[in-house]
């Protein structure tokens, strides 16, 4: 299942930036660098630093943003009860912060860690939200992005028809979107369905 990997924006640094955000920012920059080289073990870490900090000052919608990246290095990992726990702990702060972007990815991944631990039809639903959510931002690349993942879900069900229905309403909404990162994406995986029929 392909979750949804997009880390928090790291803000940037001004003169009104104080020592803690500078901190703050090098500490983001630094578990990116480590996401990217799939250090996780490292990456964790400073994530959990900066979640300490976060609550320190009680950000909760930073420490939000926070444990919902920590939930992609679980989900990297295959720890599918961990990243399911941590997003669970995420969503409420989301919600209550209306940040609608991390919580559309916040579900794409809770969808993805029920999908693996064996609920798929809790895993459908909780896509099918995260899509409501990504059609109410109008967040075109985002709808895409869930659509695929549904048909994902449907071709690992076995269910190839509905899996293509599905790819195919993505590659379109991706298409309209203009956005050749995911069209290329959706190729990829009709692709890879046309061949597991043969």
């Amino acid at each position: 299942m392909h979750n949804d990997k997009k880390i928090t924006d790291t803000p940037e640094s001004s003169e009104n930036t104080t020592p803690e955000e500078e901190q703050r920012t090098a500490l983001l920059k630094a578990a990116r660098a480590q996401m990217g080289k799939r250090k996780w073990k490292e990456a964790l870490a400073i994530y959990q630093e900066i979640l300490a900090l976060q609550q320190e000052i009680g950000d909760i919608p930073g420490t939000a943003r926070t444990k919902n990246d920590i939930a992609s290095i679980y989900l990297a990992q295959k720890s599918w009860q961990q990243a399911l726990d941590t997003l669970n702990e995420a969503l409420p702060d989301l919600r209550v912060a209306e940040d609608h972007d991390q919580e559309a990815i916040a579900l794409n991944n809770v969808a993805a860690a029920q999908y693996e631990l064996g609920d798929w039809h809790a895993a459908l639903d909780t896509y099918e939200e995260a899509l409501a959510l990504r059609r109410d931002m109008q967040d075109k690349v985002g709808e895409a992005k869930t659509v695929r993942n549904i048909g994902i879900l449907y071709a690992k069900q076995g269910n190839t028809d509905k899996a293509k229905i599905y790819l195919n309403k993505a590659l379109a909404v991706a298409t309209q979107a203009k956005s050749r990162t995911m069209v290329k994406a959706i190729r990829q995986t009709l692709s890879q369905l046309r061949k597991s029929r043969r």
